[in-house]
């Protein structure tokens, strides 16, 4: 029964050490499928105990056939938590249309009172970070006829990045560690020590306003829920497009953030190799020859779209190297890296980057809501202004890790 023994250990011992990656960072939808696995892996080495001592070649071989796709599946689960598609435990606040409705709800009263002329400050209690804005949470919550939402991007960069708070400063401090000198080395007994030293910048950033303000009708201030479902259409989007172009392009010059892709914050791609593929997988090794993880790259759909579709040859077959490209569950990845796709990035252009370590986007004020009924012509033209703003800050640990460059129109 050497084979029957040989089976179990590797389910036991697989079981045992998937267990433990995906339970440390899965939210309940990955321990759901974790459990509904440890189960069926649970069945495996019953039906393995349960072999007769002359089991025969073909039932150990389907047994161990039926253990190496379980392996592939958590495999891909775990491509799939890294890739950020189950969040970690702890981050599941409020969306912007979860906390919007029950922020409006709570003010009910002082909006209507917006006729006499009362400014109202609607804030937003326990909204989650990376996905304040999106996700389960992004159909309006209630439904008014006329009324249509936006079209939504696919991602938005803040989803890409750990989060943070400040205090009541002006700016975010933080240090930068821009080089250093020496490296420690072998030394022979009584000889003088290797000195090494490492240079820290001392660095700050600004924490800037994002805001935009809509003019609309006073008559919507009787009917609340109608009002939510508008503001919940149109607000979060227009704020999370300009808080994205800013996060990737802001040049820096009060009051704009200096973006993950403005001179000092990247290092430049080497030249663009024969493909989009190997492009990236260049980067990806560029990025890594820094001693940088790279987790995450970022390019724009129709990027996306053209590596996705790529033909190598003239047989009209799309040819992208099995073991160099893959899609599990709608996800990319390319030497096991996801990919994202979003309309903030520029076509042709691409960001390679530790999104963990390499920048924080910070909340000195998350985002609010408020109406004036006294604001230009609106007492005579019977309207409120609504105004959304959030104040946030960017810092970059370095240019170092994040690798930016261009795909120069490749194939």
């Amino acid at each position: 029964m050497a084979d029957e023994k040989d089976i179990k250990s590797l389910i036991v011992e697989q079981l045992e050490e998937t267990k433990k990656a995906i339970l440390k960072t899965a939210d309940e939808n990955a321990q759901s499928k974790a459990k509904e696995m440890l189960d069926l892996a649970e069945q495996k080495i019953a039906q393995v105990k349960g072999l007769p001592a002359d089991v025969s070649p073909e039932a150990v071989s389907k047994l161990a056939a039926d253990f190496k796709t379980m392996v592939d599946d958590w495999a891909d689960m775990e491509k799939l938590v890294k890739a950020g598609r189950f969040a970690a435990p702890g981050t599941q606040g409020k969306t912007f249309n979860e906390a919007l409705p029950i922020a409006m709800k709570e003010n009910a009263d002082k909006i209507k009172n917006l006729k006499k002329g009362e400014g109202v400050t609607v804030e937003l209690k326990d909204m989650t970070f990376g996905n304040a804005f999106t996700s389960a949470g992004a159909s309006v919550t209630y439904v008014r006829p006329g009324i249509i939402e936006l079209p939504k991007r696919k991602l938005h960069i803040r989803e890409l990045l750990q989060g943070g708070g400040m205090g009541a400063n002006s700016t975010f401090d933080y240090v930068k560690e821009i080089t250093g000198t020496g490296s420690i080395a072998n030394a022979a007994e009584g000889a003088t020590k290797a000195q090494f030293g490492l240079k820290l910048q001392e660095s700050s950033v600004y924490a800037e306003w994002i805001a935009g303000f809509m003019v609309m009708s006073v008559n919507l201030l009787d009917d609340v829920e109608g009002m939510t479902t508008f503001l919940q259409s149109r607000l979060p989007e227009k704020l999370m497009r300009a808080e994205d172009d800013q996060i990737l392009n802001g040049n820096g010059v009060r009051p704009n953030l200096l973006g993950l892709q403005s001179v000092g914050n990247y290092t430049a791609a080497a030249a663009a190799a024969v493909n989009r593929a190997e492009t990236l997988v260049q980067a990806i090794a560029q990025l890594e020859n820094l001693d940088r993880e790279a987790n995450g790259i970022l390019i724009s759909p129709s990027d996306w779209y053209t590596l996705w579709l790529y033909k190598g040859s003239t047989s009209g077959d799309y040819t992208l190297p099995v073991n160099l490209v893959e899609k599990i569950g709608g996800q990319m990845f390319i030497a096991g890296v996801p990919v994202f796709r979003s309309t903030a990035q520029a076509f042709s252009d691409f960001l390679v980057g530790d999104w963990v370590l390499g920048a924080n986007l910070i909340t000195r004020e998350p985002a609010r809501v408020e109406f004036f009924r006294e604001d230009g012509t609106n007492v005579r033209s019977n309207q409120v202004t609504v105004r959304i703003e959030e104040r946030v800050a960017l810092p970059v640990y370095g240019n170092d890790y994040f690798i930016y460059g261009n795909f120069d129109v490749v194939s």
